[in-house]
């Protein structure tokens, strides 16, 4: 039998080191994703698996909201097209805030307006969301055309919005429309997501002509009704009408609260994103 001294099997430290931090690699690309069952049912109509070989966000797919307007909620970044502030690489997005040497902060908000827009079916996000408080990163869906009039008017759908200052380690669902918005939205509910930054998690919406419904990590956590108002049915339900996805990380605000002076950098991190129906 072939034999050998077993100084031949040791390996260097620093080969050791390699080995490990890649297994341990491979073992967080390998968490479970986990869906609703229903999804098994459902066609998928569109995904963004950020797996291409630029660091460019597929343009067939994104286009960007630029500019430090506030955005109505007093924000602090400048959103960009940098690729500093929003890059693909190792099969995900990457959304990140910097913090400059003046003290401004920059960040993306991509958008799939008039590329990629869908009425009713399920919307998935996985996503690592940044916990540093003074963040508020969300992904959202807004109406392609404002049919119903400019907002609140013609609805938005909040599949996720994290701010620690407000909410602590809760994520929140929440939908807008003429009938309820902001602090008196008519559908809002937050879950616990912990660890948020460290581990995968699963953001949900599934929308109908009927309901709109939260979901993370495959459970239900909130509900909103279409209530058929026969007097002024869009007041309540403006939902029937194509909407576009939209993912960023604001700074401050009136959701992001305080910005530690020592918060300098702010990531999210999406794996993908899949509309079924």
């Amino acid at each position: 039998m072939f034999s050998m001294n077993r100084e031949h099997f040791l390996l260097p430290a620093s080969a050791l080191f390699a080995a490990l931090f890649a297994a341990l690699l491979l073992s967080s690309c390998k968490e479970k994703s986990v869906s609703p069952e229903f999804v098994k049912d459902m066609k998928l109509v569109w995904a963004d698996e950020f797996d291409g070989s630029s660091d460019e966000p597929n343009p067939e797919y994104w286009d960007y909201n630029t500019g430090a307007h506030g955005w109505g909620n007093a924000e602090r970044q400048n959103y960009t097209k940098d690729r500093a502030n929003s890059y693909v690489s190792d099969g995900t997005l990457k959304i990140v805030a910097l913090k400059g040497d003046d003290g401004k902060w920059t960040s993306a908000r991509l958008k799939s307006q008039w590329k990629k827009t869908f009425k009713y079916g399920y919307i998935e996000f996985r996503a690592k969301l940044p916990t540093q408080k003074g963040s508020w990163p969300a992904l959202w869906l807004m109406p392609n055309r404002d049919n119903y009039g400019t907002w609140p008017r013609s609805g938005e759908i909040d599949v996720m919005e994290y701010a620690q200052n407000f909410w602590g380690t809760k994520a929140y669902g929440t939908c807008h429309c003429l009938g309820g918005s902001g602090g008196n939205a008519l559908a809002n509910a937050g879950v616990d997501v912990k660890p948020a930054d460290k581990k995968w998690h699963n953001y949900g919406v599934l929308w109908t002509e009927e309901k709109i419904v939260w979901i993370y990590d495959g459970k239900e956590f909130l509900a909103y009704q279409n209530p058929h108002d026969a007097d002024y049915p869009q007041k309540f339900w403006p939902f029937d009408r194509d909407f576009y996805v939209i993912m960023n990380v604001a700074m401050g605000g009136t959701l992001g609260g305080d910005i530690p002076k020592d918060v300098k950098k702010c990531l999210m991190e999406v794996d993908y994103v899949r509309w079924y129906q």
